[in-house]
């Protein structure tokens, strides 16, 4: 009798417990988005999701795959983000889930109209995390999100969704999450720099066709909520000398004698020193780098290459700060630093004239390089 009756309150409970599991969606039963691209132009916004295949980074893990890996880019548009999404639903196959997105594309033309009513989107979508990697573009978003990978793995693996990899091996403008980017965005005085993601399709080729790749080819510039422009990054290589996170930046130097000189720096060390009167500021900025030589064919002493070297660095930050200035826009965060080290000060210029960059207010820049190693094994 006793084990009759365990079995039938054995029998009783499997409906109770594996109720939890009825409503359970397997993974080919959703459309995972890895990035949400937005665009504005006459009033409508246009927003693109590129849709990441499991099944196919599961075979990637396995075995190399044999045939290209197909992006499926999808586009709905609407008066505002929130209803450009809707309209996209109405054509999805299979519910839509925004956990995994790692990537966040936004068009020139809404930088320009200004970012808030993308900000309600973030709002109101629990799914999407501050982690994905923001870029801004001045080309379709789709072409964006079709580029293929080397070796026909995921999509995943280009730089839209891992532009930190390459920032490692050369170091020029720094990849930003969206929790960096809205940060930066609403700190008071502070210099959003937005990197430019386009397609280049000269340096890469496949079975001798030329082969399409993403590449960050300049930086868009937002101050006090507001699009200061675009900045090529030939102009604003004095960036990576005054940022922490530069990881390693190569750097040709030309000797007296007219001889190239390859030499690798890296782990700037920044120090920002705020001078205030009256009614103006002026700013030293101090930077240490160390690096290596990548080669030295004729010999050349180090401490010739050393200076070289520091004349070339504060000649590029003095460069890209005066770059700066032509957009009205701050990219060595020189008011910043005084609005965090002397905000007393700050509030005083901001109730007069505000904090005016004139092109003096960079009082001095100080240099020093070490190079630690010619780059050879020692033995």
């Amino acid at each position: 009798m006793l084990r009759l009756f365990k079995t039938a309150i054995a029998l009783l409970l499997v409906p109770v417990m594996t109720t939890g599991c009825w409503d359970i969606k397997h993974v080919q039963d959703i459309n995972y988005v890895a990035a949400i691209g937005v665009d504005y132009a006459n009033g409508t916004y246009d927003v693109y999701v590129q849709l990441l295949d499991f099944s196919s980074v599961a075979k990637m893990e396995s075995s190399k795959p044999t045939a290209p890996v197909p992006a499926w880019v999808g586009k709905g548009s609407g008066d505002n983000p929130i209803h450009a999404l809707d309209d996209l639903y109405q054509s999805s196959q299979l519910r839509i889930f925004y956990g995994q997105v790692n990537a966040v594309v936004l068009s020139e033309r809404l930088l320009k109209e200004g970012i808030e009513d993308y900000e309600e989107l973030l709002r109101r979508n629990f799914e999407i995390r501050y982690t994905p990697w923001v870029f801004g573009t001045s080309l379709p978003i789709d072409q964006l999100f079709s580029i293929s990978a080397f070796f026909n793995l995921s999509p995943l693996v280009t730089l839209l969704h891992q532009p930190r990899e390459s920032y490692k091996q050369n170091s020029v403008i720094a990849p930003i999450s969206m929790r960096e980017f809205y940060a930066s965005y609403r700190e008071p005085c502070k210099t959003t720099q937005l990197p430019s993601l386009t397609i280049n399709d000269q340096y890469w080729m496949r079975d001798k066709k030329e082969h399409a790749v993403l590449q960050i080819n300049d930086m868009y510039v937002l101050q006090r909520q507001t699009f200061k422009g675009w900045i090529d990054k030939d102009r604003i290589d004095g960036l990576r000398w005054v940022d922490p996170r530069t990881s390693r930046a190569p750097l040709v130097i030309q000797s007296k004698n007219n001889a190239q000189v390859g030499i690798a720096l890296e782990s700037p060390k920044v120090k920002i020193n705020v001078n205030t009167s009256s009614d103006a500021v002026s700013f030293e900025v101090d930077v240490k780098l160390e690096g290596q030589i990548l080669d030295n064919n004729i010999s050349i002493p180090e401490h010739e290459i050393e200076q070289e070297a520091i004349e070339r660095v504060r000649s590029e930050i003095v460069q890209t700060y005066k770059e700066g200035l032509k957009s009205k826009s701050d990219l060595l965060q020189l008011e910043h630093t005084l609005y965090r080290k002397k905000n007393r000060e700050w509030k005083m210029l901001q109730e007069r004239n505000g904090v005016v960059l004139k092109p003096d207010s960079l009082a001095d820049v100080r240099v020093d390089v070490k190079l630690n190693n010619s780059g050879k094994i020692k033995n």
